[in-house]
Parts: structure tokens; sequence; C-alpha cells
């Protein structure tokens, strides 16, 4: 009887399971994983595809990251809407400041939000909104042409008994994955997050991380394009 019980709560959890997974996915698919803003232009914009086929709303939003929550440097337009399931929403980002800096890299998180149909099932659909958030950079004028491969200007520099990965770029990077001597390194989550988005003329603690004067380091990171590179990083301490 006990063993009954057990397949049946089994197999009430597995049909719950499907059921989740089915209703829970991103209905909301955009066409990059960050998004560029050159100075220069009056406005960017980026598609929005409905994977699904329901009707779905949408809001847009911009987060500040490294300036006041209260500033607004870009608006979206527009900022709500409606697309029907199987079509695509266009979406247009306008900058309204001139106080970013000219000199380095800004960022941002560039937020969109489902807001899904009514349930009209509500036993037995959990429905989901998926927030999809997404970087966007603004670079001033002045730098647009030094970023190809500009990753590989980061440098290791010893401090105290552990090392930093330097910057000294006026570019935001992001690195994905460290191998020291051909090894990939397992990376805590705070690392891993710190990587993610090093910031221009800055440093990165590599806690953690054993390297020596001879390590060979390597790293993995992401360009505008969502592509994957290798760059092999010179210890300045040699």
């Amino acid at each position: 009887m006990k063993i009954k019980i057990k397949i049946k709560m089994i197999i009430t959890l597995l049909l719950t399971l499907c059921a989740f997974s089915q209703s829970a996915f991103a209905a909301f698919i955009l066409n990059g994983t960050r998004f560029i803003y050159d100075e220069d232009r009056k406005n960017i914009s980026f598609e929005i595809s409905n994977e699904s086929k329901e009707t779905y709303g949408g809001q847009v939003w911009i987060d500040n990251v490294f300036i006041p929550k209260e500033d607004v440097a870009f608006v979206p337009m527009p900022s709500f809407f409606k697309v029907e399931g199987g079509k695509t929403q266009v979406v247009r980002i306008m900058k309204i400041t001139d106080k970013l800096p000219k000199n380095k890299e800004s960022i941002f998180w560039l937020n969109v939000q489902e807001i899904p149909p009514v349930n009209k099932d509500q036993n037995n659909v959990m429905v989901v909104a998926v927030n999809t958030q997404v970087k966007l950079l603004y670079r001033p004028t002045a730098i647009i042409k030094g970023r190809k491969d500009a990753e590989s200007e980061m440098l290791l520099k010893k401090e105290g008994t552990s090392y930093v990965l330097n910057n000294p770029t006026p570019y935001y990077f992001a690195v994905t994955e460290l191998k020291i001597n051909g090894k990939e390194i397992t990376l805590n989550k705070e690392l891993s997050n710190k990587l993610g988005m090093i910031a221009p003329q800055s440093s990165t603690l590599l806690s953690g991380v054993k390297l020596t004067l001879t390590s060979k380091v390597v790293v993995e990171a992401i360009d505008d394009y969502g592509a994957i590179n290798k760059y092999e990083i010179n210890n300045n301490d040699k």
C-alpha cells in the first residue's frame, strides 16, 4: 500500500513539473545579449519576438548601475506595448542626457518584462512572468575605434600574496572563464559576478585563485556581438 502511495505521489510531482516547465519558458526573445549605444547615434533599436501563440503585454525600462538611480539617461519607446503571438515588437532607446563620461564606457541594465495573458485555467497551469535583463553599454565617440580585442590589454598584478586582474582600458569586459596552465578554474559566485562585469580602469582581486610568476593565464570573454574570444594575460610582475 505504501509503495502505491509513493508511486502516485511521484507521478503527481512529475505531472506538476511538466505543467510548470511548459508554462514557465520565456515568451519574449531579444535579438541580442547586449546592446551598444555609440555616442554619435540619435537612438538605437532592438527587437522583441513573442515566441508563444498568445498575445502578451510587455514593459521596458533601464536601470542605472553606477550613476544615481534618480538620474534618467535613456528612454525606451514604447515603454509599454502589446505583441501578438509569433509577432515582433521594435523598441527604440534614446539618450536624453549629456552628463555621461566622454573618456570611458558607462553601463546600464536593459529590462524587458513579460505581461502574460489572463490564465483561464487557474487550476492546472502556473503562469510565470519572465523578466529578461541584458547589458546596455554607452560608448563615447573618442574610444569607439580602440574597442576590438581590447581585452588583450588586461594585466596580472601581484598585490601582497594575491593577484589582481587589471583593466587599464576605458571599456567594460565580461570574462566568462579563467584557465591557468590549461586548466579551467572553478570560480565562486562572487568572483564570477565580478569578472562578468569588469569596469574600466579597475582591478579585480582573484581571491582563492593560486598563481605564480610563471603561470600561463588565459581568459574567455564576450565581445560586442556575443561571441566568446580567448586572450592570454600578461603578468606585469615578470
